[in-house]
């Protein structure tokens, strides 16, 4: 049997597990630091706010005369290009050509979608309905409301 003496040598370089250990430590670090960098870069997602509008809207004699709907970002600010749409087949606008169309507006710098005259053609015999409103712009999702009608 062979006996392997140690040497007593100490002035050597950092061997083994010591090393490894230093390896793994500075490739973690490493990634790390370029994770945290490649984040840092990432803007917050944009989302439509806060919607203005009124709870009810009326209508006299097969007309509503106009209402406005106030878009906000999720930062408070007016938000421009936002598109309003009422989806309600009840409620239509004039297309200007002398037919009608779905009541469709973008918002403009004032973050203010403004609807003229509407033409209402209620289901029968009733003295409301809701009217759905949905908001929506690109990147910024989409948002819902819903309004109630009241016939006069």
């Amino acid at each position: 049997m062979n006996i392997r003496h140690l040497r007593t040598d100490r002035a050597g370089g950092i061997e083994g597990l010591p090393l490894q250990l230093m390896i793994v430590i500075l490739v973690a670090t490493m990634g790390t630091a370029i994770i945290v960098g490649w984040m840092g870069n990432i803007e917050t997602p944009h989302s439509i706010g806060d919607v203005g509008v009124e709870d009810i809207v009326y209508c006299n004699n097969g007309q509503i005369t106009g209402f406005s709907v106030e878009v906000r970002d999720q930062d408070g600010n007016y938000l421009e290009g936002a598109v309003v749409i009422i989806e309600n087949s009840y409620i239509t606008m004039d297309d200007g050509a002398g037919g009608t169309k779905s009541p469709v507006v973008v918002t403009g710098t004032d973050g203010t979608a403004s609807f003229g005259n509407l033409t209402v053609n209620p289901p029968g015999n009733v003295s409301h309905f809701d009217m759905h409103l949905s908001i929506s712009k690109t990147d910024y999702g989409e948002k819902d409301l819903e309004i109630t009608v009241v016939l006069g």
